[in-house]
């Protein structure tokens, strides 16, 4: 039975492995650049080659601390307006089940009122002195039919 949310598994996802990569040229580069400044490589010890790599040394460190984090900002706000989304989608649903749900009431209502208010009880809403005479078993009767046939339909 699958609850549809994943867990994080042992392999790496691809946004992982290239962070990592990033991570670790980037320390290359700073390496590579401080070890030139200070002279321990000497086909870069000529200070001229050193400030011709250090514009590509600062972009790639200014793409790593900005670019990355702005990515994984924006797979955040993507995973929130998915959220809201279905937290949205989950309220019209309910929305429209309970529009549904009054609708049927009414109709149940409006059966009920129908059935009340038939004929039948026309001729047992006369005066009181009425229900004593002798068809009042029949009226009677009448009524009992049209409460239990209310019931039925508020109970359906």
């Amino acid at each position: 039975m699958s609850t549809g949310i994943t867990h994080p598994t042992a392999q790496p996802t691809p946004d992982t492995l290239k962070n990592w990569i990033m991570v670790v040229l980037t320390l290359i580069f700073i390496a590579l650049y401080g070890a030139a400044l200070i002279g321990w490589l000497k086909p870069l010890a000529d200070e001229k080659m050193v400030m011709r790599l250090e514009p590509i040394i600062f972009v790639i460190i200014g793409y790593y601390f900005g670019r990355i984090p702005g990515q994984q900002n924006e797979r955040t706000l993507k995973q929130e307006i998915n959220r809201q989304t279905q937290r949205g989608d989950a309220a019209q649903s309910a929305k429209e089940q309970a529009l549904q749900s009054n609708e049927a009431l009414e109709q149940r209502i409006q059966n009920v009122r129908a059935v009340l208010g038939s004929e039948h009880s026309g001729s047992l809403t006369t005066s009181g002195s009425n229900l004593f005479a002798t068809g009042s078993r029949t009226h009677e009767d009448g009524l009992r039919y049209m409460v239990s046939a209310a019931m039925r339909i508020l109970n359906s």
